[in-house]
């Protein structure tokens, strides 16, 4: 696709328009606002903020309720948390070393980006698990506070996304400087910072349980889960059964046997011949189907063609012609990724020009043999390219040789050699030799014949050599003379094709399956299944001791309880500098433990310093910060304890002075500073810097290493 093709079609999806429609609703709102726009925080085009207390009183009333059962219920927390934070540092530490030296697909740590990691449809599906899970970590944060009595500032709505507006949720803004003031403890702050992921780990476990029992839940109202059919592919598309078949066809049988995708009975189990129905080409099978109203049973008959695979993605340019858009790589089980075909323009298959005006197409050219063989497709400047056409397989590896399956990859790496790249994992891969022979093994002999492969490819050379039954043992031998037995299985492949498109359908058992639908459950299920995932990557990654994590506010108080805070300098001096708000005299200074505010200074640039067409000589000395030079004058003024702990926090310049609005403001203060801070400090920025170094460097190398999978590009 061109850049124009993908940008017309980013723009022309209804989330798009949506996201329009808000934005611009959005900036009218701000600009009706006038002076309260500052409730508006906007982030354009990442996230906006409405801000109020809408929530507070709820958080009041919730909280005032079970004090003792409310904080238990969060000091469970903590520990849990803190359990869970050891895991979370563990599994990405040991995720990046794993992307280093043995990369695999299910290490990539992969960014959920609309139309770039994932489509829009599937990320639809994200939209409200994600809103939820983020909800209720933010209203846990609030509860927790209130409950130990440190004010919630604000809370509101906010809309999040990616340059698009994807759904909204609610968000809380606790008073952070309260928080920190002597009147809190370590406890209270942990409860705090721990709250959110406690909760999203309860969601998590709560989620996954509904996950398990989801079956005997929905027998309330169903029998099984069959299916319904969403598309049926035409014969020019390669289809087998436009006629046989209708869009909305709900089949809960085939032939005598029930379909039930959660008892190991679902379409593809029953085409794979897993189940006591034998499937091969040709076949006639009987779906029987039901009205999801009515309840009326009927039957369709349905012809099982070829599923011919050729391990790339094609679109129809015009009458003549198809461009292939995607070639698969070898982790997709593409057979014929080693060829340069993306891009390409194909108008002749073998000696027949492409005219689908006449039916001559390449989908129906695959549906006229069957796999295994080779084909000519020959582009639009001539180039001639000769493509391997398999039955389908999704497991990686599977087209590697012909008639068995080893669950490796394999590459020539001489005339006299082959390299072993990949050994599938048993258990996530599909693999069937992992542990018996190491990735990177150069191969020079199988069953004792040396390898040579000068006028062919490794394929081609072992079907020569070997004719091997699924079951049998290889023996591989390397340039040492190391022995490796390896076990072979079938291909892993559906050798059968109906044509069809199918979403998860429940047969109604009673009235109440079919008021509520067919449909619901499987709505219900993928809301389940996806708030359990987000639930869980939001609790891990919050649990990441880095900054702008609430790991990383707990790894501070631990560090606290570790390190201490014995020594003290009472007399600690230091400079505040914040611009002066002409509509708001008093300035929050954020700092701790202030005992005394010594001086407040106006900070004048020396070019302000004109009265009258004469210097003034009521300013000092001239003075440089920040590159810019200036001359101070001291301000009449008050200070505040406003959060009731003893200590100085805030400072309210006196009026009639006439200082301008954005003027620095300098206050030296008086504070008492923990001279165990500074090793504190340094701890924490060395943890945190690493777990950021391995979560970036993750996303790197998975972009780097698996781009073509986990991106689309």
């Amino acid at each position: 696709m061109t850049f124009v093709e993908v940008l017309l079609g980013f723009i022309t999806e209804p989330i798009f328009i949506i996201s329009c429609i808000f934005w611009i609703l959005t900036l009218i709102l701000i600009k009706v606002l006038g002076k309260k726009k500052e409730n508006v925080t906007l982030f354009f085009p990442f996230l906006v903020l409405f801000k109020s207390k809408i929530f507070n009183r709820f958080f009041k009333k919730i909280s005032g309720k079970g004090r003792r059962l409310w904080k238990l219920w969060w000091n469970i927390g903590i520990i849990v948390s803190f359990l869970l934070m050891i895991y979370a540092i563990y599994f990405f530490i040991s995720n990046f070393f794993a992307l280093i030296f043995n990369p695999q697909p299910e290490n990539a740590l992969t960014p959920i980006i609309p139309g770039v990691t994932i489509s829009f449809p599937i990320f639809s599906y994200f939209i409200l698990p994600i809103l939820f899970a983020m909800t209720i970590h933010e209203f846990s944060h609030a509860i927790a506070a209130e409950i130990d009595g440190v004010s919630v500032k604000s809370s509101g709505i906010f809309g999040a996304g990616i340059f698009l507006i994807v759904g909204f949720g609610a968000f809380v803004e606790v008073d952070e400087f309260q928080l920190y003031s002597k009147n809190y403890s370590i406890g209270t702050r942990l409860r705090v910072a721990s709250a959110g992921i406690w909760s999203n780990i309860v969601i998590a476990g709560i989620f996954f349980l509904l996950l398990l029992g989801f079956p005997t839940i929905m027998n309330v109202g169903y029998h099984s889960e069959g299916f319904q059919v969403s598309y049926v592919l035409p014969y020019d598309e390669g289809g087998f059964n436009e006629n046989n078949l209708e869009i909305g066809d709900i089949v809960y049988k085939i032939n005598d046997i029930v379909v039930d995708n959660n008892n190991n009975a679902n379409l593809n189990d029953i085409l794979m011949n897993k189940t006591d129905l034998s499937c091969s080409i040709g076949d006639q099978l009987e779906f029987k189907c039901i009205n999801g109203t009515t309840g009326e049973e009927y039957i369709r008959d349905v012809t099982l063609g070829f599923n011919s695979f050729v391990g790339f993605d094609w679109v129809r340019l015009n009458n003549t012609a198809i461009n292939i858009t995607n070639v698969y790589s070898w982790l997709r089980a593409g057979n014929n990724y080693n060829l340069d075909l993306k891009g390409k323009i194909i108008v002749k298959i073998n000696e027949t020009l492409i005219n689908y005006q006449n039916n001559q197409t390449f989908e129906v050219f695959l549906t006229q043999n069957k796999p295994s063989y080779k084909l000519n497709i020959t582009s639009d400047v001539g180039e001639t390219y000769e493509i391997s056409v398999d039955f389908y397989s999704n497991i990686p590896g599977a087209h590697l040789l012909n008639d068995i399956f080893l669950g490796l990859n394999i590459e020539k790496n001489s005339v006299n050699s082959v390299n072993i790249t990949e050994v599938f994992k048993n258990a996530s891969e599909s693999g069937i030799n992992e542990g018996r022979i190491p990735e990177n093994t150069i191969i020079t002999k199988i069953n004792g014949i040396q390898i040579l492969l000068s006028n062919q490819s490794f394929k081609e050379f072992f079907t020569e050599k070997f004719s091997l039954k699924p079951g049998e043992t290889l023996i591989f031998t390397d340039g040492n003379e190391n022995n490796y037995t390896l076990i072979t299985s079938e291909k892993p492949i559906v050798p059968v094709l109906i044509g069809i498109g199918t979403i998860s359908y429940w047969v109604p058992s009673n009235w109440l399956g079919r008021l509520i639908g067919g449909l619901f459950p499987y709505e219900i299920n993928i809301f389940v299944s996806f708030t359990f995932m987000i639930s869980l990557s939001l609790a891990l990654f919050n649990l990441l001791p880095i900054s702008i994590f609430d790991g990383g506010r707990m790894m501070k108080e631990l560090l606290h309880i570790v390190i201490g805070t014995k020594n003290i300098d009472k007399e600690a001096k230091k400079k505040l500098l914040y611009e002066f708000d002409i509509e708001n005299s008093k300035q929050h200074l954020f700092t701790h433990s202030i005992n005394e505010v010594i001086r407040v200074r106006e900070l004048i640039p020396l070019d302000a310093i004109i009265i009258n067409g004469n210097e003034s000589n009521n300013y000092g000395e001239i003075e440089t910060k920040n590159g810019k030079s200036f001359k101070g004058r001291d301000l009449l003024y008050k200070t505040h304890d406003t959060s009731n702990d003893g200590f100085i926090d805030t400072v309210e310049i006196n009026e009639d002075q006439n200082i301008e609005t954005k003027r620095l403001i300098e206050v030296e203060i008086e504070y008492e500073q923990d001279l165990k801070e500074i090793p504190k400090k340094r701890i924490y920025r060395i943890i945190s810097s690493i777990m950021g170094v391995v979560i970036i460097a993750s996303f790197i190398i998975s972009l780097i290493k698996f781009g073509t999978s986990i991106f689309w590009f």
